[in-house]
């Protein structure tokens, strides 16, 4: 549980980020940042093995983090109303 909350907070940090980012604003240091942290997720989540964890690792860009943590919060998002429809 923990896990998903610092997702969601960071997954809402790097979308400011891309926002500031399409006015050619980019804050290096805070991207950074940000990606340490959601490679610590990703690695405590998935393993260092793992796809997501790979291209984060590998990428520059806030716009491919972005779309990594979208494509996380959709799959996650899926699983979950399928855990609820199996419950009812």
């Amino acid at each position: 549980m923990r896990f998903r909350n610092e997702f969601k907070t960071l997954y809402s940090e790097i979308e400011k980020l891309l926002k500031r980012d399409q006015h050619h604003i980019v804050d290096e240091s805070k991207f950074s940042t940000l990606k340490k942290e959601i490679l610590d997720i990703l690695r405590t989540s998935f393993g260092e093995t793992s796809r997501e964890y790979r291209v984060v690792k590998l990428t520059n860009s806030p716009v491919t983090v972005f779309k990594v943590m979208n494509h996380i919060s959709a799959r996650t998002e899926t699983l979950t109303s399928n855990n609820i429809a199996v419950n009812m």
